[in-house]
């Protein structure tokens, strides 16, 4: 494109990348990422790097809660990243404190009735007393499963004897899939392919009696 034929958006963006590398001021960027450009229907053109456009984007939307200052105080008193709790809110309740789910969970981080119990909360649909009792627990699995934060959310939603027992993501359907969920929110770069973890066993006796539990491989 000429210079003549550039509308003002145009002329402007690139006024402005000219004027910040005059002064001097670089473009963030990883040493290997790749800029990108593109062009807006309005004309405009962005030049980004698609991480950290990505990542930024993502922070910034799930930040933007009416309960971020409690989950902000919450997490930091537990010592639990607070984007890892927006995200677990996120795929719990959609930031929705009323929310049940069809197995008795309540409130933003559906909690169910014996973590409500054992953390005396009096009512689960109060953001402070649910966030509290939740952030609380999660922060429990992280200590318990030594900062591994895929067992912690599998011992989040399946419970914490049923991750224990392997130390893994246990093969439950429901269960690789939310942690799968909160995981590529979180970090869109993790593991999650945990289907390869799950594999079916056999039986076969010997004609000694011996009785040998393979994975068919």
């Amino acid at each position: 494109m000429s210079l003549k034929n550039m509308t003002p958006r145009h002329t402007t963006s690139i006024s402005i990348i000219i004027t910040l590398l005059a002064c001097g001021m670089a473009l963030p960027v990883h040493a290997d990422s790749k800029i990108k450009k593109r062009v807006h229907k309005d004309g405009t053109i962005e030049y980004y790097s698609p991480g950290q456009a990505k990542a930024g984007k993502r922070t910034a939307s799930l930040s933007n809660n009416k309960y971020d200052h409690l989950i902000r105080e919450i997490a930091k008193r537990e010592k639990v990243d607070p984007q890892l709790i927006r995200c677990i809110v996120q795929i719990e309740s959609s930031f929705d404190a009323d929310a049940v789910s069809v197995a008795g969970a309540m409130g933003l981080m559906q909690l169910m009735q014996e973590i409500v119990h054992y953390y005396k909360v009096k009512n689960p649909f109060d953001p402070r007393q649910n966030l509290e009792a939740g952030i609380s627990h999660f922060a429990h699995l992280m200590k318990y499963f030594k900062g591994e934060v895929s067992l912690a959310l599998a011992a989040y939603h399946a419970g914490l004897g049923r991750v224990k027992k392997n130390w893994s993501v246990p093969p439950i359907k429901s269960t690789m899939q939310y942690v799968k969920k909160v995981m590529q929110l979180y970090d869109p770069d993790a593991k999650t392919d945990y289907n390869n973890s799950v594999k079916k066993l056999y039986k076969r006796i010997s004609s000694d009696g011996t009785l040998h539990i393979y994975s068919g491989k």
